[in-house]
């Protein structure tokens, strides 16, 4: 099979799809990249950014809306961010690696760390009204009055 050869099955995989790092925070709606097919040697970092974390932001973040620009008349690659108030962040990514690219975008428009691990909490302990069990707000499903007839 063609498409099983190099570094891109590797990126297919769930589990590399899981180990993405940025959390874009619950006020950004869109994000968009522009860079050049063929860059100059400073500017591969951001070709490289979105060849290894592109899919990882797509999973991560469902809500976020991603753009990629390609080839447009710029002179150097940027990211913008659109915020949820109107506000946009403005990233020059001129020389800069793509770990360098990830660090920044987790420092500026990324999720702490304590605050993932408040949702993940509070995602385990999120009650279904509809369980029923020891541990349940009911004991039995007799206690729903539509079932008692």
């Amino acid at each position: 099979m063609p498409f099983m050869h190099g570094a891109v099955p590797l990126r297919r995989t769930y589990y590399f799809l899981q180990q993405g790092k940025i959390f874009f925070r619950e006020n950004v709606s869109v994000f968009a990249m522009s860079f050049h097919l063929r860059p100059k040697p400073e500017q591969k970092g951001v070709r490289d950014f979105i060849f290894w974390h592109w899919a990882q932001l797509q999973f991560n973040n469902p809500k976020v809306q991603l753009v990629k620009h390609r080839e447009l008349e710029i002179i150097t690659p940027f990211a913008r961010a659109y915020l949820d108030d109107g506000r946009e962040v403005l990233f020059d990514l001129e020389g800069m690696g793509r770990e360098e690219i990830e660090q920044q975008i987790i420092q500026t428009l990324g999720k702490t760390e304590i605050v993932r691990k408040r949702e993940s909490l509070e995602a385990i302990a999120k009650v279904n009204p509809a369980d029923f069990g020891t541990n349940c707000e009911r004991q039995c499903i007799c206690e729903v009055i539509v079932h008692r007839y």
